[in-house]
């Protein structure tokens, strides 16, 4: 390591037996001055001695890019910038971590983790996947659904695409202009449903209430809407989460 500091033993110990997992420093020329962690041998370096000594891009030639953005990570390091970045393999895929090393205020080094992010990886591509399903149905489905925050004014941050269908307003405008919603109910309506909506946010109280709203070209639609507040694994609301179904006769 840079200035012949080397970890503890219990230290190095724990590192080569991480299963999934390997650190390593380099001098300024980017040379390799310390390696170690059992992960080391799933990318085809079985002692890590046998990399001391040798220059990064000789010891990456043989991968993606030929490991010129792994370099140009340690290359910003030495100038004083981390850098984290995130690489695939056929079988792994590996975020990676590249901090400057100082001794005072003179950077002597750089010092990198990998971690296999494989699984986690694999379960943001099957999240990503299953919310690409539910969003499908539910933008073809005849309902509009919608997420508010818990603050005033009233606003929106996600309604389906539907709504434009049911009331003729485009998307943007619910995301856009406070109170939007409110605007549109019936006036004989309005007090009581804002009301309404207010203890939903403030009190936690589900909300759900046939009321009418005022279509794009006049006329007005009967709908029913229910609302439910969203909590986190502590029972505390972060939003609310809601329907818009047209449930009367149009007037």
């Amino acid at each position: 390591m840079p200035g012949g500091r080397r970890p503890s033993a219990h230290v190095e110990l724990l590192l080569k037996q991480l299963p999934s997992s390997f650190v390593w420093t380099t001098s300024p020329d980017l040379k390799v001055t310390w390696a170690s962690g059992a992960a080391l041998q799933l990318f085809g370096i079985g002692d890590a001695e046998g990399v001391i000594g040798k220059g990064l891009e000789a010891i990456l030639a043989g991968g993606q890019d030929h490991g010129a953005e792994v370099v140009r990570a340690h290359q910003r390091a030495l100038e004083g910038a981390p850098t984290q970045l995130t690489r695939s393999t056929r079988r792994w895929v590996l975020d990676i971590y590249v901090e400057p090393l100082r001794d005072g205020e003179k950077i002597v080094g750089v010092g990198g983790i990998a971690l296999d992010a494989s699984k986690r990886r694999a379960a943001e591509q099957a999240l990503a996947q299953s919310e690409a399903r539910y969003r499908t149905l539910v933008e073809h489905l005849p309902i509009c659904t919608y997420i508010n925050p818990l603050d005033f004014p009233i606003r929106t941050t996600y309604i389906s695409p539907y709504v434009e269908q049911l009331l003729g307003y485009p998307v943007d405008r619910w995301l856009e202009e406070n109170d939007f919603w409110a605007a549109l109910l019936h006036p004989d309506d309005r007090d009581a449903t804002v009301e309404g909506a207010t203890r939903t946010r403030t009190l936690g109280e589900p909300f759900r209430r046939t009321y009418r709203m005022r279509h794009r070209d006049g006329h007005m639609v009967t709908l029913l809407d229910q609302t439910i507040p969203v909590s986190d694994e502590y029972g505390d609301a972060q939003f609310l989460q809601g329907f818009l179904l047209d449930v009367g006769e149009t007037t």
